[in-house]
Formats: C-alpha cells, sequence, structure tokens
C-alpha cells in the first residue's frame, strides 16, 4: 500500500537562458519584443520534468514515503522521459494514465541577464484527467491523497472527494487558479471539501474573498504562503503569522510544491504545526537555489531542527 499519491500534472520543463531577450515598457506591464523571424543567440538550455503532480511526488518520495502519481500523458517521447525520471525517483508510475490521442504537456521558460522570465505553456493531457481515469480501489487503500492543479476538471475534482469521503485516507489541496474560482463561485461547495490540509498562497486567497469564514469553518489546517515575505497559518482557527528565509532565487518553478511537500509530510510524521511551517519554507528555499522544480527537493535527514 502506499503512502502517498499525488494527483496532479506532470510535464516537460525546458529552459531558454538568453542576454538577447529584449524588453519593452507596454501600457500594460513589461513586454518581451523581438523582430519576428529573428534568430537568436541562446547562452543555457535546460530540460527538466515537472507539474505538480510529479513535483510532489518525487518530493514525498524523497522524504521517506512510498509515494506514487496519478497524471495523464501522452505516448510519446516527452511521456517517457517522464516515466523515466519518476522511476528514477522511486515514485510509482501503476496509476499513470497514458493517451496516444494526446500530446504530453510542457513549457518553454525564457529567461533573460535579469532574471525577468516569460512562460509558454502547452498543458495537453495533463489537463484531460477525466473520472474514470481515478482508480477508485486504489485510491481508497492509501494514507494519504495530495490534490494539486488539474485545470478545474470539476467531475474530475468530485469523483476524488467522494473516493476521500468513503475511504480513510485524509487529503491536501493545493488548489490551481480553475479550482479557486469554481470554489468562489460555489459550483464547488466548500462543505463538500474534505481536506485536512488546505495550501493557497496570497493572491489565490484573495480569489476565495467570500468563502473565508466557511473554509476556516470546514477545514482544520489552512496555510497561507506570501513569498519572502512568509505567510500565515490557520490552524482549527487560530491564525498564526510565519516568516521565511531569506535566499538569492535561481529559479522560482515549483517553490509552491516544495512547500506543500515540506508542510504535509511534517504532518504525516506526526510534527506540529511550527515544525511543518519550517519544513515547508526549508524545502521551497532549497528549490529555489536550483534549475528546475525537481533538483534542490530536500531528504528528511536534510530538515534542520533549528527554528526560524
Amino acid at each position: 500500500m502506499l503512502d502517498v499519491v499525488s494527483i496532479g500534472s506532470a510535464l516537460i520543463d525546458i529552459y531558454v537562458y538568453s542576454d538577447e531577450f529584449s524588453f519593452r515598457q507596454g501600457n500594460e506591464g513589461v513586454l518581451l519584443c523581438h523582430k519576428f523571424g529573428d534568430k537568436i543567440d541562446v547562452d543555457n538550455f535546460y530540460l527538466h520534468t515537472g507539474g505538480g503532480g510529479g513535483n510532489t511526488a518525487v518530493g514525498f518520495a524523497r522524504m521517506g514515503f512510498d509515494a506514487g502519481v496519478i497524471t495523464e500523458t501522452g505516448k510519446d517521447a516527452w511521456s517517457q522521459v517522464i516515466i523515466e525520471d519518476l522511476h528514477k525517483e522511486f515514485v510509482s508510475t501503476s496509476m499513470v494514465v497514458s493517451e496516444k490521442r494526446e500530446q504530453t504537456g510542457g513549457s518553454i521558460i525564457m529567461v533573460s541577464q535579469n532574471g525577468g522570465r516569460t512562460v509558454l505553456v502547452h498543458r495537453g493531457a495533463a489537463s484531460m484527467l477525466d473520472p474514470h481515469d481515478i482508480p477508485e480501489e486504489k485510491l481508497s487503500r492509501v494514507k494519504w491523497v495530495h490534490l494539486s492543479s488539474i485545470a478545474g476538471r470539476r467531475k474530475t475534482i468530485r469523483k476524488i472527494f467522494e473516493v476521500i469521503k468513503d475511504s480513510k485516507c485524509q487529503l491536501s489541496w493545493n488548489p490551481g487558479m480553475a479550482e479557486l474560482e469554481m470554489v468562489a463561485s460555489g459550483e464547488l461547495p466548500v462543505h463538500g471539501i474534505p481536506a485536512e490540509i488546505l495550501i493557497v498562497n496570497k493572491e489565490e486567497w484573495t480569489v476565495l474573498d467570500d468563502r473565508h469564514q466557511e473554509l476556516i469553518n470546514s477545514i482544520p489546517q489552512i496555510v497561507i504562503t506570501d513569498g519572502e515575505r512568509g505567510g500565515e497559518t490557520i490552524i482549527q482557527g487560530e491564525r498564526k503569522p510565519f516568516q521565511s528565509l531569506r535566499s538569492q532565487s535561481v529559479d522560482d518553478t515549483g517553490a509552491g510544491d516544495a512547500f506543500a511537500v515540506g508542510y504535509v509530510s511534517a504532518v504525516l510524521y506526526d510534527k506540529d504545526p511550527d515544525t511543518a511551517v519550517r519544513w515547508g519554507v526549508q524545502n521551497a528555499q532549497s528549490v529555489i537555489k536550483h534549475v528546475g522544480a525537481k533538483t534542490g527537493l530536500l531528504r528528511k535527514k536534510h530538515m534542520e531542527i533549528a527554528p526560524l
């Protein structure tokens, strides 16, 4: 029986670094501008695997759990890269759905000399997880389920929630914007969310303004992150701020997934909320020091015991 199953996307991330990326100030912010048809010299080029499902599954495996992932890919060369990467990290792929008529999703991350970036995203198969792709019997036997964004697939989310309610496994939820908007509108009623832990960032929490008290009353642990400013926890209705760690960022990709892994892992190891926050912060800070969302994910032995 698996300890933790992550549900979410598994993607290919291609990083392109160039000093020749040029920017212009536009009416709606800074624009990436190039003459159409130009050939641009690239300084560095990296390929990593990413996506909330894959990132967190690898993170839980590194934290010492028997981990698996439910995600959807195509049957193509990119899917093989993802599967091989998961196997290397000892993540079970027995519940990965591969569809030959779909493309494995991915992103191209264009990074300039000053660290500015533009991300081109094709979610592909990762956004097509259907209710029948959820293996109800297998999922009901795991100890913990971590759900990240699945592109607002309402029927699939409801199927996952039903499995959680009908089983003894517990749920942590790190929703994407599509899911947050469904909660905000009432399309996903708060009373129907069987989560023990909800993890969102400050901007996402703002989307849920009208549902704050309902969520606080319904979900035992809510964590609101705010980047380098830290964040706050709401444990059984009691609010407590926390600090971040000062660290130079190389790549912020995957920081939220890393925090979620650290926090949830501490809970699974029966640690107190302060320790859970510390583990989350440490994991996120380690990840942003490296290119790629998985490279800097920590192992349990790396977690420091000194308080922030």
